[in-house]
């Protein structure tokens, strides 16, 4: 099992095992040495990158695996001049958020993990809060104090951070497009669409100006803003942003004013404000999953009524209508264009004779050969029953033509698997008309003269690809012959 597993994925077990051990070294050893002497961290985002690693790659989460990355913070703590003790039940804290909310985490289907949808939040904030209540309980079990603070104080302390942290960073991490896809985005600055952000910038500059209790409180109408305009990973990040800017701001700013009296009083005030931060941000969480589970909904509908269910092609609606766009823009632009009608041969008696299920599968499998050799921008649609059409734009009749009779060769030589295990061989008629660069026809027009040459076709023998031309008022036709 482990070994088809590993050859899935393209490295070797030991590989994968270094890789994170190295993670959760590296990771460990950033956080010790940002770590204030004799505190604890202000961001410990460790443990909550760890979890994100093993929800986004469940190959990792194996007794293994979870062994590898215990060892790695250990070492991480050992060469940093912790004791042993220390260091095993620390990390065994850290372990203790993982689990739980991993635990957590997978009561989600997996469809929805990645925020497809808005439960995906409200099951964070319930791994953030259940796994640093635990990590945080098992903190102060070994010593009723942590770094000189009450047990009170230090469960808080440690509870708020570890809550904050895996709730601000767990969204981006499940939301975070992969390597291919970020490589592929294309970020288009326009200055409508910048303004959300702009917002957002000046909101966190006054909330740190202006100061007070209140002052967290400001950025959240331009998160809400930029929840409504932006994707769902950008919003991630800008709520990561805005609660990291704002735990840093309150730390830095109390800190500063801070008397030697005044210690308890300064962790309760940056507990609050992790808490409440924490809290805030989950709102503009919740619109921004739920706007992309729409879009998402509206995507899947649109798709739905503008293409063929059998097929996956364009519906005769859809494919009239792109149809007509691109031969306006053909009357603007003054380029050629081409429209092949196709009629798979005989496909009556194909059902007839080996019943309707398997024409069925004979339409889908014509469609998904065709679809291989069709460039995106030249359309594609079944207009009913067993007749397709093809609109090539930039398409002179020579090309026109050229494509029909490549496609009616390859037909004829694929064998088709029908029933799982019964093959046919079919063939096709290809009726093709073509406009000229100056040329100014309707679609409705275009498609009866296309019509015209496939009805020619069929009725010289079918399995072979004719175009309509007019010379002196008379249709011409232009036979490839088999």
């Amino acid at each position: 099992m482990n070994a088809r597993i590993n050859a899935r994925h393209g490295l070797p077990l030991t590989v994968q095992l270094i890789n994170l051990f190295m993670l959760a070294f590296l990771l460990s050893l950033v956080g010790i040495l940002s770590r204030p002497i004799g505190s604890l961290s202000l961001f410990w985002p460790v443990n909550a990158i760890l979890l994100g690693l093993l929800l986004r790659k469940p190959i990792y989460a194996t007794p293994l695996g979870w062994l590898t990355t215990y060892l790695g913070m250990i070492v991480a703590d050992l060469i940093t001049g912790e004791g042993w003790s220390l260091a095993l039940w620390l990390n065994a804290c850290n372990m203790s958020l993982i689990a739980v909310g991993y635990g957590i985490m997978l009561m989600l289907p997996q469809s929805q993990r990645r925020m497809g949808k808005p439960q995906a939040i409200l099951y964070m904030f319930s791994a953030s809060l259940a796994g640093a209540a635990v990590a945080s309980t098992l903190s102060v079990l070994r010593n009723d104090s942590l770094y000189n603070n009450t047990v009170v104080i230090a469960w808080l302390a440690w509870f708020s951070e570890q809550f904050s942290t895996t709730l601000l960073l767990l969204p981006v991490l499940m939301a975070a497009p992969r390597l291919k896809q970020l490589l592929r985005m294309q970020v288009r600055w326009r200055l409508q669409g910048c303004l959300p952000l702009l917002a957002l910038l000046l909101s966190l500059v006054f909330s740190v100006y202006i100061g007070g209790p209140g002052a967290i409180a400001f950025p959240i109408p331009a998160l809400l803003w930029c929840a409504v305009r932006y994707q769902l990973f950008p919003v991630t990040l800008l709520t990561l942003l805005t609660g990291m800017t704002e735990i840093s701001s309150i730390s830095a700013n109390l800190m500063l004013y801070e008397t030697p009296n005044n210690h308890n009083a300064f962790l309760d005030t940056l507990m609050s404000a992790r808490l409440g931060i924490a809290m805030l941000v989950m709102g503009p969480l919740i619109l921004a999953s739920s706007i992309a589970a729409n879009r998402k909904l509206m995507r899947r509908l649109e798709h739905s009524a503008n293409h063929d269910f059998l097929t996956g092609v364009l519906a005769r609606s859809a494919m009239t209508r792109k149809a007509g766009e691109l031969l306006e823009h053909k009357h603007r632009s003054k380029e050629a264009v081409s429209l092949l009608l196709i009629d798979i041969d005989h496909f009556k008696q194909i059902n007839d004779t080996h019943g309707h299920s398997a024409g069925d599968q004979v339409l889908a499998s014509f469609a998904h050969i065709v679809r291989r050799e069709l460039r995106h921008d030249q359309l594609f649609g079944r207009l009913g029953g067993e007749e397709f059409a093809i609109m090539l734009p930039r398409a002179l009749a020579a090309q026109g033509v050229a494509l029909g009779e490549h496609l009616r060769r390859l037909v004829e030589q694929t064998a088709l698997q029908v029933e799982g295990k019964q093959t046919l061989k079919i063939t096709i008629s290809v009726g093709v008309a073509s406009l000229a660069m100056n040329e100014v026809k309707s679609l409705e027009q275009l498609m009866n003269m296309a019509d015209i040459a496939l009805y020619r076709a069929k009725s010289q023998g079918r399995n072979r690809v004719e175009s309509f031309n007019v010379v002196n008022g008379n249709s011409v036709e232009h036979i490839l012959f088999r």
